[in-house]
């Protein structure tokens, strides 16, 4: 029987060395992948924490009371609402909002329509928006911006800035704005979550109501 003798003479320090740089090398490699996932990881995690955070806040507030016009164009019959008339800001922490890109929604008990911006109103009028009816007034289930204050005449809304709304109702379709009627506009940014406006017109109408 030939017997086998196990040696290990040959192995010299230089041999080591190499074997244990080697462990050093793979040991570095995996720790940097890892640190490496790791903090791919922790900058995704903030990422939707802020896009979280920017989509779930308003970026918009309403400033000072809302009203309703009864008076000019679009009576039929007897007296009602056909446009609020509203000033907007940033909120506090807010980030500038192109309104050109913002949509806006009526609804009462009866219908929901989406208000258009006309075009014909590009750029920003610098002072009020006509009668209803007449050229330069937004045209029924339109809105503008008939009024700024402290701001460019772009439709940009910043901080410090204000924005008069003219929101325009067709009272045909969408039944008029009557007496006591509840009723809810969507004000919703190209970016962050919908601010909802929500009034109910008085129990007796004048040309010009404080809509609380």
């Amino acid at each position: 029987m030939t017997r086998t003798i196990n040696r290990n003479d040959a192995f010299t320090g230089l041999e080591a060395a190499i074997v244990l740089i080697a462990f050093v090398v793979v040991a570095a490699v995996f720790s940097y992948v890892v640190l490496g996932a790791g903090f791919f990881t922790t900058q995704k995690s903030q990422e939707v924490v802020h896009t979280g955070v920017a989509t779930a806040s308003t970026n918009i507030a309403i400033l000072g009371e809302v009203y309703g016009d009864a008076t000019g164009a679009g009576q039929t019959g007897s007296v009602h609402i056909h446009t609020v008339i509203f000033s907007v800001g940033l909120a506090a922490g807010g980030t500038p909002v192109d309104m050109n890109r913002t949509r806006l929604s009526f609804q009462n008990s009866s219908t929901y329509v989406t208000l258009e911006y006309p075009a014909t109103l590009m750029p920003l009028p610098a002072v009020g928006c006509a009668a209803a009816g007449a050229a330069g007034s937004p045209g029924q289930n339109q809105w503008a911006i008939c009024n700024s204050q402290n701001a460019d005449l772009d439709t940009v809304l910043e901080a410090g800035e204000r924005f008069t709304i003219w929101a325009r109702l067709t009272p045909t379709t969408i039944g008029a704005l009557p007496a006591r009627d509840a009723f809810s506009i969507d004000i919703k940014p190209d970016l962050g979550a919908s601010l909802g406006l929500f009034r109910t017109t008085p129990a007796s109408l004048d040309p010009n109501n404080l809509l609380y």
